[in-house]
């Protein structure tokens, strides 16, 4: 006899093979109902005007992602088609299996794992979730009342279309409320639920989980309206363009115009269908039985709503097969999904802009005297350090601008914009101590940050640092001349603080690097050392880098900065005369 858990194991799967069947079933005979060939015939109909459906669809996902970037924290790393490819990958298995959103947004975030952690996507995509389940509320509750006119005005006309779309607005503003406010509602009802006798070690393991995701949903909610409303627009953007397709594909098909309302009205219907069988792979059958429901209703017969249904489901297996590619090429193995293995961790580098407003590297003015040849250095300087930090196997790459010199002129360097994100802070530690809580919001666990004028700095110390990092601890890089050239911290715990390593600290005299330490010590923490190293500063620096890469040479580390190097110590024109 089985067991309890191995029945109810079985259950679940057995009630999506018996739905997937009966939907199968339905889908066979609405098709026979409303005619085989005619249903083909209206398809075929519709010639490349199918081509713009996959298009209005395409600017569906790539509205839904351009949200969930927008609710992003700083120093995630991750651009639009990043996320585009995301989201298109979840829809596919979403549709593919009945697991549905179980299955499908967690194949989302985990498609990110080598661009970001999953304490950055995941709350993020908690947060546009939110947003879109709150704007599809408003879709069937506006389209229900639409539907409700249509069909018969009622006498009490201003009660039947009042009473619902009142109750959306406190809905919605209730919800954006508690997040607001930071009310841990559902965290708290766990709680009491675990105070109970009998409470079991799983519950308490979801409600601590629960309240950790209800922390970092309030922790990455948009806060003000230059955030909240363009999230807001963007998931309404997602509905317009559906109810665009839905009034393409009618006009196309069908014996007369359709109005926007109709349109509107078919797709809010649509977004019923989509919620409650989500557990029927592409919704097929209860979609054609729906739509054509609908289309009966409204007047334009039932063959013309199976055929709505029948191109969306084509559409949707085009999209479908799309998403599969994407995985296929990310390499996703079909006998199950990847997790995500150790603690994110990240690599800043403070850097300045090689164009900008401010020249860099002026200490090395009387070495190196023409302005733009101190340009042309640092860059390669940045661009060398950049190179050697991406040769570290799964560790992600940021890079920190000055904010007076801008983001511009990072992209020959190697560094996407994604990968940006702005200083914070008057002075160098203050800069440092925000970009550390900056990183640390962005979920990554592990950070460590290093300065731009490290050419030749091996990979092996940075590699260092990071596995010597552990809680209470930070690493440190003395540099030669009685700095530091690298920084690394792990997240504080909840609640916890970025520790004080950065108050009365003797910046760019030879005492940083003992200041420091005696700083630790104060906080409560111990050094972990990694091997010293140099950065180019001044002209010292500058002559003991040249030693290092002199050549004869045909690889090895800087080559970036061996190119300038060589030029700026070849005779000018100038020079010959």
């Amino acid at each position: 006899m089985p067991t309890r858990s191995a029945t109810s194991g079985r259950r679940p799967g057995a009630i999506s093979i018996l739905a997937t069947i009966g939907g199968l079933a339905l889908f066979g005979y609405y098709l026979q109902e409303a005619g085989v060939a005619e249903v083909a015939g209206r398809i075929r109909q519709m010639g490349w005007a199918f081509a713009s459906v996959l298009v209005l669809s395409g600017l569906r996902f790539a509205a839904r992602s351009l949200a969930w970037l927008r609710c992003l924290p700083p120093g995630h790393g991750l651009r639009l088609r990043d996320l585009l490819a995301a989201f298109i990958a979840g829809d596919a298995v979403a549709n593919l299996t009945p697991l549905s959103l179980v299955a499908g947004e967690p194949v989302k975030v985990l498609y990110l794992r080598r661009h970001a952690p999953l304490g950055a996507t995941v709350p993020a995509l908690a947060v546009e979730t939110l947003f879109y389940t709150l704007s599809m509320v408003v879709v069937i509750g506006a389209g229900a009342v639409a539907a409700i006119l249509m069909i018969q005005r009622p006498a009490s006309e201003w009660l039947i279309v009042g009473l619902p779309l009142a109750t959306l607005v406190l809905l919605i503003g209730g919800t954006h409320w508690l997040i607001w406010r930071r009310v841990r509602l559902v965290s708290a009802a766990l709680r009491r639920l675990t105070r109970g006798r009998g409470t079991t070690a799983f519950l308490e393991r979801v409600a601590h989980r629960v309240h950790d995701a209800e922390t970092r949903v309030h922790r990455d909610y948009p806060r003000t309206w230059s955030r909240v409303l363009p999230v807001a627009a963007l998931e309404m953007s997602f509905h317009l363009f559906a109810v665009a397709e839905v009034f393409l594909v009618l006009s196309a098909i069908s014996g007369r115009t359709p109005t926007l309302v109709e349109a509107f009205v078919f797709e809010a219907a649509n977004r019923i269908i989509n919620v409650v069988f989500k557990v029927i792979p592409l919704r097929v059958g209860v979609d054609q039985a729906g739509t054509a429901w609908v289309a009966t209703l409204l007047g334009f017969g039932g063959t013309t709503g199976v055929t709505l249904a029948t191109t969306r489901t084509a559409r949707m297996v085009i999209w479908m097969a799309a998403g599969m590619a994407v995985l296929v090429r990310r390499g996703f193995s079909p006998t199950g999904l990847p997790t995500e293995t150790g603690e994110p961790a990240v690599v800043a580098i403070m850097a300045r802009a090689p164009d900008g407003a401010r020249a860099p590297k002026s200490r090395l003015r009387q070495a190196v005297p023409a302005e733009s040849d101190r340009r042309r250095l640092y860059a390669a300087f940045l661009k060398d350090t950049v190179a050697t930090c991406r040769t570290l196997p799964d560790i992600a790459v940021r890079v920190a601008y000055a904010p007076d010199g801008g983001a511009d002129g990072f992209a020959p360097l190697g560094v996407d914009e994604a990968d940006l994100l702005a200083q914070r802070g008057d002075d160098l530690g203050a800069r440092e101590r925000n970009l550390f809580e900056d990183l640390f919001a962005a979920g990554f666990a592990r950070v460590v940050i290093i300065g731009s004028d490290l050419p030749t700095l091996p990979a092996a110390h940075v590699a260092e640092a990071l596995a010597r990092l552990k809680p209470a601890t930070v690493t440190l890089g003395p540099a030669a001349d009685g700095g530091y050239y690298l920084i690394g911290l792990t997240a504080p715990g909840p609640g916890g603080a970025v520790p004080d390593l950065f108050t009365d600290i003797r910046w760019g005299t030879s005492a940083a690097f003992n200041d420091t330490v005696r700083a630790a010590a104060r906080a409560g923490i111990s050094v972990e050392r990694v091997p010293e190293w140099y950065d180019v500063d001044d002209a010292h620096g500058l002559a003991r880098l040249g030693a290092d890469i002199a050549p004869p040479r045909e690889e090895g580390p800087a080559q970036a900065t061996a190119r300038v190097l060589e030029s700026l110590a070849a005779p000018r024109d100038e020079d010959l005369h």
